[in-house]
């Protein structure tokens, strides 16, 4: 048996709780051809979708970096398309089955982004939370 510890990985220094933890509910996209994000040009599935920012699905060719600037991106949630969005990419991970997945998060939101994209993901999160049987009235 092996005496040595397990030690987890330091944080910076200089970043708080609040920065580490996720603020935001997410809510999974079951309709994959419906919801989608256009970044550089290109278009991407939206895996989930919250106030704050997006999970995409990635190819393996994709050439995104932790902290990247992203310009102008458009988000189109049921036909309702949201311009000239602002985000970084916050995290690049793989799934289970191996596939790439990447957080994007918004940056200097608009007020009008704002009104659309939280009242698109209240009506979403309700709808999610009816189909499992939960309600709040």
């Amino acid at each position: 048996m092996s005496d040595q510890s397990i030690e987890f990985q330091k944080t910076k220094e200089n970043i708080s709780l609040s920065e580490i933890v996720r603020k935001s509910f997410r809510v999974p996209i079951e309709d994959k051809e419906n919801v989608w994000v256009l970044i550089n040009k290109k278009r991407y599935q939206v895996l989930d979708i919250c106030l704050d920012g997006i999970g995409i699905a990635l190819e393996k060719d994709s050439a995104f970096i932790t902290e990247q600037a992203l310009l102008n991106c458009e988000l189109n949630i049921f036909n309702v398309l949201i311009k000239n969005l602002n985000g970084q990419i916050v995290h690049l991970t793989s799934d289970k089955d191996k596939k790439l997945q990447c957080g994007v998060q918004w940056i200097d939101l608009e007020k009008g982004a704002i009104d659309q994209i939280s009242e698109i993901i209240s009506k979403m999160k309700e709808q999610l939370l009816k189909d499992v049987g939960i309600s709040f009235d």
